[in-house]
């Protein structure tokens, strides 16, 4: 379904390797020589408002140049490649912008178009895929915060990309969306997308994830399962919830 006719990576490189990362924003600095790297799995990224979530992703999407390191993604470097790196990443933003006069199906075809996609029978699988399909002709302006967010996800997700950053997947959605998308997750990593996942919902990063990286403050303070994670904080037996807080909280 993938269209893009782009450079092909190197076959050996990971879907994302930061290296040495920093971005400052004047006297503030969001990342700290942040260094990680995900491929073929899901890696949770976590930490509390203001951790730097947001900037590293904007970072690797090429919206926020990173002042020090290197991102790659599929082996291209964001800052000298962003083209090539950019049509290989699916991104859900925390906070959905939508196009209010477009129905949800003039949406994700315009973004299949952006894409490069001739996939009309993959965006309808979609749809049905989270009960959207009887509202595919009705406009975004009219969709509740859960319908948005799932348009949002399917933007992001349709034509399997490389590399899908989902930022706060689960706002706005109902405990069986919630459970469909966590499956479909788990489909798409087995067929070679590699996702990086931020939410509060610690429950689901433990069960979600294959590892999990904890920001702090622009730094990376544990990464690791969520077992090792524990046994970083000293914390073995306790709940992950838990563990989060501690290591994630001044």
């Amino acid at each position: 379904m993938s269209g893009w006719g782009s450079a092909a990576a190197a076959d050996d490189a990971p879907a994302l390797s930061v290296e040495g990362v920093c971005k400052r924003f004047g006297e503030v600095v969001a990342l700290d020589g942040v260094s990680l790297e995900a491929d073929r799995e899901i890696l949770g990224l976590v930490g509390a408002n203001g951790a730097g979530k947001s900037t590293l992703y904007r970072s690797i999407l090429d919206l926020a140049a990173a002042d020090e390191g290197t991102i790659r993604v599929d082996g291209f470097e964001v800052s000298g490649q962003s083209v090539e790196a950019r049509r290989r990443i699916g991104y859900l933003p925390e906070e959905l912008h939508l196009y209010d006069r477009l129905s949800g199906w003039e949406l994700l075809e315009l973004v299949a178009g952006l894409k490069e996609l001739d996939n009309a029978p993959e965006r309808r699988e979609w749809l049905a895929f989270f009960d959207l399909d009887d509202r595919r002709d009705v406009l975004l302006g009219e969709y509740s915060l859960g319908m948005r967010k799932k348009i949002g996800l399917i933007a992001a997700l349709m034509g399997a990309p490389r590399l899908a950053l989902l930022d706060e997947p689960l706002n706005g959605l109902d405990t069986e969306s919630m459970r469909r998308l966590r499956l479909r997750i788990e489909e798409m990593k087995a067929a070679g997308t590699t996702f990086v996942v931020s939410s509060h919902v610690m429950s689901f990063v433990e069960r979600i994830c294959d590892r999990v990286a904890i920001l702090k403050r622009g730094r990376l303070v544990a990464t690791g399962t969520p077992d090792e994670v524990r046994r970083q904080a000293n914390m073995a037996d306790e709940p992950f919830e838990d563990v989060f807080l501690e290591l994630a909280l001044d």
